[in-house]
């Protein structure tokens, strides 16, 4: 055997280790990306909550004076 063949025996197994780390690379970006698009739904709800809860105690605490005072 040569050195040049065993130079090219080298490399490609070195090029298989390689594309077996690329795939699991692209594997655990996926998982990565899976995370993020649940995490943007999640924020936004989260959003809509806090929201309605700020709307809801803004409007108690302007309207809740009047009722109280209101009575007879």
């Amino acid at each position: 055997m040569t050195s040049i063949e065993r130079e090219i025996g080298n490399l490609e197994a070195r090029m298989q280790t390689v594309e077996s780390e690329l795939h699991a690379i692209r594997s655990d970006v996926r998982e990565i990306r899976d995370a993020l698009v649940g995490a943007k739904g999640g924020w936004r709800t989260l959003t809509l909550v806090i929201g309605l809860a700020t709307t809801c105690g803004a409007m108690l605490g302007r309207f809740l004076p009047l009722l109280l005072n209101s009575r007879p």
